[in-house]
């Protein structure tokens, strides 16, 4: 029977839909609860890896597999590969579940969000290159910048595949030497946005290695892929406008910090001129000194080399006549007379001079050559 069940049974095409009963966990990897509606009630068994999505009684969902049945007791149940939330209450139920979850954890704190580069030369873009998201994205990109490198990872945005889809591209671009990784989608029904909210899809966010940017639908949606976001925009146009400043901006700013800079400049030029300026009149004012101090001590000099010179003067004059007074010639022309012997030598005592020695007198007005006589020393005797 149940080989007939899987040749017949189109687990794409036909599913089971109910309220959930009795859901329970057992030994950490089976699944087991009941659907219900107000004809039936069929028991449902799981492996707890395929539950990617949390539940509790009370929710609508829809199931994927197989169904079987036991004939030893004749009971039928359903094994589920795969399990969706209906209805907005019941998805909206299952997001707050798994958003305290990841909270508790730690994976919106905002303390590990990370900045984006301001200016960011090479980007991953986690979209469906179908979407209209991306083609704004991209417009607004070369409206607002240039030369920035986007590298499109084409994904699935809704649908059954779209989680798996979704961290495949998160895992390969957080592989590469990206500045940011941008992940955008259009509007949709709270249905049509969950893989934004899968488990999966926020855990890969939060392990990304580079800063993330994520904007999903409109403005007022907002799903877990965002809140774990180091930022989030809150529409795809906004992320491109998170992503890189308007050249118009960086120009004015580029303008506006060269008028700064060349003020600045002119400022810190003017202060070492008026600097310099203090210096040339302290300097003048030191060279003045100086040059009076100098002054003055020429002028002490020079006074004193004259008196100097004066007394030098006065004591040659001095010596002058000392020496004058002693000169032969005027002692001569004073009646004295020089007497010298043999060879020059002067006679000064009486002594010196024996008898029949030859003597030279000389006079102020000539000389006398005489003769000692044979008689008292005294006695000359001059002959012609």
């Amino acid at each position: 029977v149940n080989d007939t069940f899987k040749a017949i049974w189109d687990p794409t095409q036909v599913a089971l839909e109910g309220e959930v009963s009795g859901f329970r966990v057992s030994q950490g990897q089976w699944v087991n609860f009941e659907i219900k509606d107000e004809e039936a009630v069929v028991s449902i068994f799981m492996v707890l890896r395929n539950l990617t999505v949390p539940l509790q009684d009370g929710m609508r969902v829809r199931l994927y597999g197989y169904p079987r049945l036991y004939p030893k007791y004749g009971k039928f149940s359903f094994s589920a590969d795969r399990v969706e939330i209906v209805g907005e209450g019941g998805l909206r139920k299952a997001l707050e579940m798994i958003r305290q979850k990841l909270i508790t954890e730690g994976l919106f704190d905002p303390s590990r969000k990370r900045p984006l580069p301001r200016f960011p030369r090479r980007v991953a873009l986690v979209a469906s290159r179908e979407s209209a998201a991306y083609g704004d994205f991209v417009r607004i990109l070369g409206e607002r910048w240039s030369g920035l490198e986007v590298d499109l990872y084409h994904v699935l945005v809704q649908g059954k595949d779209a989680p798996e889809s979704l961290v495949k591209a998160i895992n390969l671009a957080s592989r590469t030497n990206y500045d940011a990784l941008i992940m955008t989608r259009g509007g949709g029904s709270l249905e049509e946005l969950m893989a934004f909210n899968d488990e999966r899809v926020v855990r890969a966010l939060y392990a990304c290695t580079i800063p993330t940017l994520v904007g999903i639908g409109h403005e007022r949606d907002i799903t877990l892929a965002e809140e774990v976001a180091d930022v989030r925009g809150s529409t795809p146009t906004d992320c491109a406008r998170l992503l890189v400043p308007d050249r118009r901006d960086i120009l004015l700013e580029v303008a506006t910090t060269e008028e700064t800079i060349l003020f600045q400049l002119e400022a810190i030029v003017q202060g070492y001129v008026t600097r310099l300026e203090r210096a040339f009149v302290g300097a003048d004012r030191w060279l003045q000194t100086v040059r009076n101090r100098v002054d003055m001590s020429t002028a002490r000099a020079l006074d004193g080399a004259r008196l100097w010179q004066e007394r030098l003067m006065h004591r040659v004059d001095t010596m002058e006549r000392v020496i004058r007074s002693a000169d032969p010639e005027l002692i001569l022309r004073r009646g004295y007379a020089l007497v010298t012997g043999e060879g020059g030598r002067v006679v000064v005592h009486a002594s010196q001079a024996n008898p029949g020695d030859a003597l030279s007198l000389r006079f102020a007005d000539g000389k006398v050559e005489v003769e000692v006589s044979e008689g008292r020393r005294s006695n000359l005797r001059l002959f012609p």
